[in-house]
């Protein structure tokens, strides 16, 4: 976990990493997704239909219909919400 030896490194938080890796441990990596309750899921494979509709010129569809009913409705900023689904990949060979 490299980016978390650099958000460490920078904010001048210690803790234990591999200075020589410059990276963070299996144990680091154990604790913090206990300490957050964050689960290792593995991947699901993905269907060839849902691969071939996501391409850049369906993506751009769907953000420019997004764009035309926002403008339309004129929902107020207080009823608009994001949800993000925050994943980190490790695709294992």
């Amino acid at each position: 976990m490299k980016v978390a030896f650099e958000y460490a490194d920078v904010n001048g938080v210690s803790g234990r990493f591999n200075n020589e890796s410059k990276s963070a441990g299996k144990d680091w990596l154990k604790s913090f997704c206990k300490r957050y309750n964050i689960s290792v899921r593995n991947p699901e494979r993905c269907n060839v239909a849902r691969a071939m509709g996501f391409n850049e010129v369906q993506v751009t569809r769907f953000y420019n219909n997004l764009k035309s009913c926002c403008l339309e409705k004129k929902f107020p900023a207080h009823r608009k919400f994001n949800k993000v689904e925050t994943v980190i990949s490790k695709v294992s060979r």
